[in-house]
């Protein structure tokens, strides 16, 4: 369940960095902010890395940025937005409105992919989409999760290929 990971210290309603790598930097701070890094710099760097290896902008205005790493205390999920949009360098060329930064410890492998094919699954929704964009606040963010992860609970395996989750239709 995703609400088992998010708490309103990581909500941010709207980000202020309008570059990739200082959105990255922001994201990450909050998450520092929240208490769940025992060392920010190396997370902050794992997120680079893994942006470096291929984009985590999916496409229709969404990023998932994640990493895992030592330093991380407990798998945590901030959910960010930018009404603006920011060029995320994403797969379709549009800016990301939606951003969901996954941080996870060296040991959440199962964990880890389960949680970004889930929020890839609770994204695929236009009208949660809308929602999220239109919510004033972070609770009412957190109580649109609350009721995704009621009405769609955890299905079966999820299937990877080379450490990466495989899509199903």
């Amino acid at each position: 369940m995703l609400l088992s990971f998010i708490s309103e210290k990581l909500v941010l309603l709207e980000i202020e960095a309008k570059e990739k790598n200082a959105v990255i930097e922001e994201l990450v701070n909050k998450i520092d902010s929240a208490g769940k890094l025992a060392n920010r710099d190396n997370f902050l760097n794992a997120i680079i890395k893994r942006e470096e290896i291929e984009t985590t902008a999916i496409g229709k205005g969404i990023a998932i940025p994640h990493g895992r790493c030592e330093d991380v205390r407990d798998m945590s999920i901030l959910f960010a937005r930018s009404k603006e949009g920011i060029n995320f360098k994403s797969l379709d060329g549009k800016p990301v409105h939606i951003l969901f930064m996954i941080a996870a410890p060296l040991d959440a492998n199962k964990q880890y992919l389960q949680t970004i094919a889930r929020i890839a699954r609770f994204l695929r929704h236009e009208e949660i989409k809308e929602k999220i964009m239109n919510t004033p606040n972070a609770s009412g963010i957190l109580d649109i999760i609350k009721e995704f992860d009621n009405q769609c609970p955890i299905q079966g395996n999820i299937q990877t290929k080379d450490g990466r989750v495989i899509h199903g239709k």
